[in-house]
């Protein structure tokens, strides 16, 4: 059951966000999109939407005017709220609906402008979050979360990154240095992220354990870029590998005590534009090595105390079939992601994600945008096997009536397969809403926990 206080949180949500269909005039910008490179982080600016670089992008509520001004002295400002609203309409563990959000400040400076210190800029990001989750309240999965900006046991304002970035050789070669997530920079893909369901946001989630840090998780690490031509990059990190929560609650816990070993990653992208319709797109290739040594699924339930390294590769694309209009990034995109993870110790084996996003297809609304995206995993057997080690010798204890297994399984794992269909409704410059269709197949990756469960939702990001 949700509480009266958390009734009163979504309906008065809804409320707001009818008011802004309603009464906010229609107006869009037809200032072309900015082409996203690959050697700026996109990922600290962009506050859940590929379309808020709040240093190079119009279409804000208000905060480009400023930025514009500010830019002149080296500084910007971001500023980002998205919530998202998701209830189980049928099947899963239960019927029921919650709420959660994300608010982001950005801060970044051009050292150049600021003390002419030639390519060096700083970039900051601060969040807070709040809600709890339909994935495990309702719909029965713990893992994949029905909301993407839902985290678990955060501060109230939660510090993300703050690093040193320095531009050398014509920018062709680009250095970052300090508190980051491995995932801002390595099998990122932008356009995987203007969906609602963390089955596809940012990476293939086979990909994003423990060594791969990934937001709102930070660590210390380093990466160099070299960029020899404007298709081609190489790139290759080190980070520091500890476990979950990177940066401790509030991220503010910078200390080594908790490192475990060094997380390795390299990659290989290639930014494609074919023909005379300018078809964009970006393919990725890469891979990562934990030096850390982790409990294999046998060890964790036998107590053998076997261990091993974790290694991961994945393979990425999106690349746009068809052209809408002249505005740079309007077609209609193919995407497709694979993500591959150690089996001995991973909580996914191999991760798929297969769909489609148009944008500018409608030319009375061309800000809008509709998508379709597919997600199929597999857990590795070690965990199976693990799974079914412990119901057999009687050491899988109930949790409220269900068992409760390693990988917090409710039953014998083996694969599960999400859909997602949205519509992102541009209502004014900087506000989308978008309501969401999802469905769980089976739900956490087991056949009998669970009944497949159907979810709506509705997602609203404003870009102040």
């Amino acid at each position: 059951m949700i509480s009266r206080n958390r009734k009163n949180k979504i309906i008065y949500t809804v409320i707001c966000m009818v008011y802004c269909i309603l009464t906010v005039r229609q107006a869009f910008a037809d200032t072309e999109y900015r082409k996203e490179t690959i050697t700026s982080d996109d990922s600290a600016m962009l506050l859940n939407n590929p379309e808020t670089d709040p240093a190079k992008n119009p279409n804000q509520l208000f905060l480009h005017h400023l930025n514009q001004h500010l830019d002149l002295y080296g500084v910007q400002f971001g500023l980002g709220w998205v919530n998202e609203i998701a209830g189980v309409v049928s099947g899963g563990k239960s019927r029921g609906a919650t709420y959660a959000h994300q608010i982001a400040f950005a801060l970044d400076l051009d050292w150049e402008k600021i003390a002419g210190l030639k390519g060096l800029s700083t970039h900051m990001m601060m969040f807070n979050f709040a809600g709890r989750s339909a994935s495990k309240h309702y719909v029965g999965d713990p893992h994949i979360q029905a909301q993407d900006v839902y985290i678990p046991h955060q501060a109230m304002l939660r510090m993300y990154n703050f690093y040193f970035e320095q531009q050398l050789w014509d920018n062709k070669v680009n250095i970052k240095v300090g508190r980051q997530s491995t995932g801002d920079d390595f099998g990122y893909s932008v356009l995987s992220c203007q969906f609602m369901m963390l089955s596809s946001c940012g990476h293939p989630r086979s990909i994003a354990q423990q060594g791969f840090s990934t937001w709102p998780g930070t660590v210390w690490g380093a990466r160099i870029l070299y960029q020899p031509t404007s298709e081609f990059y190489v790139q290759v990190g080190a980070y520091q590998s500890n476990p979950w929560p990177q940066g401790g609650k509030n991220g503010w816990d910078w200390g080594g005590k908790h490192t475990t070993g060094a997380f390795l990653p390299i990659e290989f992208g290639y930014h494609s534009d074919i023909g005379k319709d300018h078809l964009i797109g970006h393919f990725h290739v890469g891979a990562g090595f934990d030096t850390s040594r982790f409990k294999t699924w046998s060890a964790q339930a036998t107590g053998s105390g076997k261990t091993d390294y974790r290694s991961e590769f994945w393979v990425m694309m999106d690349q746009m079939i068809y052209r809408n209009d002249p505005v740079e990034n309007h077609g209609l995109y193919v995407i497709g992601n694979w993500g591959h993870d150690s089996p001995t110790t991973a909580t996914y084996k191999d991760f798929y994600n297969l769909g489609l996003l148009n944008r500018g297809f409608w030319h009375d609304r061309p800000n809008d945008q509709m998508g379709v995206m597919f997600s199929y995993y597999t857990v590795p057997r070690g965990l199976s096997r693990a799974q079914g080690y412990q119901i057999a010798q009687g050491n899988a204890p109930l949790h409220h009536g269900v068992l409760n297994l390693l990988n917090e399984a409710t039953g014998i794992q083996s694969n599960a397969m999400m859909f997602e269909l949205n519509y992102g409704i541009s209502v004014y410059r900087g506000i989308m809403v978008m309501p969401v269709f999802e469905y769980f197949h089976h739900v956490g990756a087991t056949r009998s926990s669970y009944k497949d469960a159907a979810v709506l939702g509705m997602r609203t990001s404003i870009i102040f």
